[in-house]
């Protein structure tokens, strides 16, 4: 976790056993987690079943589409995989650090955003496979 942007010591960390759920889809979300150790598989509800979208490890985020969403919503459902150690990200934190961001910059992250957001809608619908 060397490149992440500051001291890892100010979060909180969530241990979370194999197979529990770290949230929901359509949950409201005041958290985005970054993965320590371990690894987590993101699935998102289709037309008729559940399709993983996604498989993570550590190093990277998952969460933060819930902090960046008017709504605030969970965009799909997140399970530890094997066990996993997250570090804790809150809104506070989230939207101060936001706050500080060039504009120019929001908006491509909103944007970025919403199309990740469209993107997992089409795979979870199609596949990763199928034409969107």
């Amino acid at each position: 976790m060397g490149n992440f942007p500051i001291p890892l010591e100010s979060f909180p960390r969530r241990i979370v056993p194999a197979g529990e759920i770290v949230f929901v889809e359509g949950q409201p979300g005041d958290t985005a987690y970054v993965i320590l150790k371990g690894e987590v598989e993101v699935a998102a509800q289709g037309d008729s079943e559940t399709r993983v979208v996604s498989r993570m490890k550590a190093g990277e985020i998952f969460g933060e589409i819930a902090l960046l969403r008017p709504d605030g919503k969970r965009t799909a459902t997140v399970v530890s995989r094997g066990g996993c150690e997250l570090l804790v990200v809150d809104r506070k934190f989230f939207d101060d650090a936001m706050g500080k961001a060039d504009p120019l910059l929001r908006y491509v992250i909103e944007l970025l955003c919403d199309r990740l957001v469209g993107l997992t809608g089409r795979v979870a619908h199609k596949g990763f496979g199928d034409d969107a």
